[in-house]
């Protein structure tokens, strides 16, 4: 029965992604080491790299086995001995250096190190590990990784771009900076851009990077203009939406600040945002009524505020199978639900914007199939009380108590049947009628591939990675005792 149930599992996997079935290599490492755990990034539009995590029984030392595979076979790079475990923060590719940045703990001290592999000679360049700790978030662009920590005294900013030298730019915080409020009991999710996001995060602060620029926003339904004194400058209750942007392009960090207001003080059930493009996206619904202010971050000014009505049914495009904004709204603002809108590039300049909503257990996390190579928790791990404990107080009350398992990765629980409605409109933020152009990056149902991989159940230790037009992922074959790296094309 088992062997029938493996049988199974296989052809839905392999069905799943055309049974296009590239190469399949091998892997042994040797027999004194215990595999943690592997991971697995891209590098090319056909190139990854993949690491095996591996503990000595002998020596009790942590070793790292790196390989390069360009669809074919795979290279070994010279490997990593450390006496703790290494988790990956972020990596990064510049001309022919692969950035692997690994952080390691000893007792209550964070630490980060960077490692570098010239992928000509294949040669390894370790350096001096800094301190991790007090880290908040990070951004990961194909050719640099920044990393942002924040202290009671200070804001943080580092910058790896290709090989060279980080570059730490810092901002101190006193007990009145607006700064320090703005993130002020609140963790901050980070955006990525350069794929298409179908559902963003439902988070209160997150963080978009483009042209060089961090943008953090904040939701809230409450003003956050304060005087000296701390007294509001608006006792108006408002959904609005608080922009901190900082130029890394400037020799040091200046904090320059935005407040977006919802449709002019009303106040709706449910709002959130999405920047894309110098815009700031706002979404704000009841369920009755809902509408998007298109801002411009540069000026502040609103571009075009539209409205869920009637007159908007004629341009709603992408979903076939949407039932009316009468019926969205309904859904929408039910309370076990979080609405969430994106706003994706199109090949033609243009933006589509997707409404939609997600269970109030969803959590946007742009990496979040690195949980399958158990390393997120380094990311996360000062953040997770304060995260389920947000999510505890947003869960509402009457429906009974609500376990949040493994909460960080758990993607949406949405149902099959498609709710979202997309809009398209031009770079001055007006609706445009006419058929959805193609967007710049394909729309990927990413946790479908890696959930028919977690059902082999012949495999362990898998992770995988998203190639151009590829699904590519090492694991451990238990049946041949040997590791496996396989290429599927995506359909």
């Amino acid at each position: 029965m088992k062997k029938v149930i493996i049988v199974f599992f296989f052809c839905a996997f392999t069905s799943l992604v055309n049974a296009n079935i590239n190469v399949f290599n091998e892997i042994t490492i040797p027999k004194e080491f215990k595999t943690e755990n592997t991971f697995s990034g891209d590098l090319s539009d056909k190139d990854s790299f993949h690491l095996i995590f591996a503990k000595n029984k002998k020596t009790k030392n942590y070793k790292v086995f790196s390989y390069l595979f360009d669809g074919n076979t795979s290279v070994e790079l010279p490997s990593l001995i450390n006496e703790k475990s290494y988790g990956v923060v972020s990596f990064h590719q510049k001309n022919n250096i692969l950035s692997l940045l690994l952080s390691y703990k000893i007792k209550k001290e964070s630490f980060v190190k960077t490692v570098h592999y010239n992928l000509k000679t294949k040669e390894k360049k370790e350096f001096e590990a800094v301190s991790h700790n007090d880290f908040m978030t990070s951004i990961r662009k194909k050719d640099q990784s920044i990393l942002i920590y924040k202290t009671d005294d200070a804001f943080i900013v580092s910058s790896f771009v290709g090989n060279n030298k980080p570059n730490s730019k810092e901002l101190a915080l006193d007990k009145d900076s607006d700064v320090k409020r703005f993130f002020k009991n609140e963790s901050v999710t980070s955006i990525k851009t350069d794929e298409f996001v179908a559902n963003g995060s439902t988070n209160k602060v997150r963080l978009y990077f483009e042209n060089n620029t961090l943008f953090f926003t904040r939701d809230s339904d409450e003003p956050f203009n304060f005087n000296v004194g701390g007294i509001p400058l608006n006792n108006k209750k408002a959904n609005i939406t608080e922009l901190l942007k900082f130029n890394l392009s400037e020799s040091t960090l200046k904090p320059v600040f935005f407040t977006f207001e919802n449709a002019n003080g009303e106040k709706f059930k449910k709002a959130t945002s999405f920047f894309t493009k110098d815009k700031l996206f706002q979404l704000a619904l009841s369920k009755k009524a809902g509408f998007i202010n298109i801002a411009d971050v540069n000026t502040g000014k609103s571009l075009n505020v539209i409205a869920f009505d009637e007159l908007l049914s004629n341009k709603i495009k992408g979903n076939p199978e949407f039932q009316g904004i009468e019926k969205f709204l309904k859904n929408a603002g039910k309370n076990k639900y979080n609405a969430t809108i994106t706003a994706n590039k199109t090949k033609s300049d243009k933006i589509r914007v997707r409404v939609d909503y997600v269970d109030i257990s969803y959590n946007y996390n742009y990496n979040w199939w690195w949980h399958h190579q158990q390393f997120m928790w380094h990311m996360q791990q000062h953040q997770m009380q304060m995260i389920q404990q947000n999510i505890q107080r947003n869960i509402p009350s009457g429906f009974g108590p609500r376990v949040v398992d493994d909460y960080v990765f758990e993607n949406a629980i949405i149902l099959k049947e498609k709710r979202f409605f997309e809009l398209l409109i031009d770079l001055n933020g007006d609706l445009i009628n006419e058929e959805l152009p193609e967007t710049i990056y394909k729309e990927i149902d990413k946790k479908e591939y890696i959930d028919k991989l977690d059902e082999i159940s012949t495999y362990s230790n898998e992770s995988s990675c998203f190639l151009k037009d590829s699904f590519r992922f090492i694991a451990y074959d238990k049946k041949n005792k040997k590791f496996v790296i396989q290429t599927n094309t995506i359909k």
